[in-house]
């Protein structure tokens, strides 16, 4: 009861004391990302990839669409969390060492023969891309506005010419260095899945976060003062989504693969 107590004082206090619009933002986000996962359990596990809806839906291009805004929009966020940490490096190293440890199992269990296959390996996802963009943005985090967009900029003009090479050889094959900066084929339709995620656009993404929260949040306070309790559950999300971007996929998993096993 004391350690209840104790969480709910706590989580009070956070709400009281953190940026709450973008908890909020954060957490809306991971809600998309719960939603856009669960309907691709629904249809793996449950109607084995031939429900006609929701395999429209995940070949979609709304869903497709959707899906790079909303990740964009992630790593913005994650870019103005980086202004307000104090450790980037640390949490940087701390995030690339948990996606090697989520690659690396995924590949054991889906080699255990309990689970038949039945688990989706994870190579290169938004845990990656995330833990590489925190530490190239460490470099320079020291370094001044300009120095930053500059940099900014510099990854715009990487990325361009990475879509011009595509232009000039389309039929670029897949390899795994090249698909860490940018997948050369629609992951997609092409049928890869576990969450795949290149490094760019991306980075990008976290980068201009970066100097939004410079310009907009330099005295690290919030700019919508006005909040109100029904904001909790959803700046709740928004404090903890790297938990829960790991835990639902674990608990997705596990009730899933029961409720295959009781249909079929």
């Amino acid at each position: 009861m004391n350690i209840w107590k104790k969480f709910k004082e706590n989580e009070s206090n956070a709400f009281s004391s953190r940026i709450h619009e973008i908890d909020f933002f954060r957490g809306i986000l991971i809600i998309l990302v719960i939603f856009d996962h669960l309907m691709w359990f629904i249809n793996f596990y449950i109607f084995h990839r031939a429900s006609p809806f929701l395999s429209w839906y995940w070949t979609s291009t709304l869903r497709t669409t959707v899906r790079q805004v909303v990740l964009m929009l992630f790593l913005f966020a994650c870019g103005i969390s980086c202004f307000l940490s104090k450790n980037n490096k640390k949490r940087g190293f701390l995030l690339l060492l948990l996606a090697l440890i989520v690659t690396i199992g995924t590949h054991i269990i889906q080699l255990l023969p309990m689970f038949n296959n039945r688990v989706v390996v994870i190579d290169i996802n938004v845990l990656g891309v995330i833990a590489l963009s925190i530490l190239l943005f460490s470099i320079f985090e020291k370094r001044s506005n300009k120095d930053v967009l500059l940099v900014t900029g510099g990854l715009m003009l990487f990325f361009f010419f990475i879509l011009l090479s595509k232009r000039v050889e389309p039929d670029i094959e897949y390899n795994a260095f090249r698909s860490v900066l940018y997948c050369s084929f629609n992951p997609i339709k092409e049928g890869y899945v576990g969450d795949y995620l290149s490094l760019f656009p991306y980075v990008i993404a976290l980068f201009l976060g970066v100097l939004f929260a410079r310009r907009f949040y330099s005295s690290k306070k919030a700019i919508i003062k006005k909040k109100g309790n029904w904001e909790k559950p959803i700046c709740f999300l928004g404090r903890h989504t790297l938990i829960i971007y790991i835990a639902h996929e674990v608990i997705f998993t596990i009730i899933f693969m029961v409720i295959e096993k009781i249909i079929y």
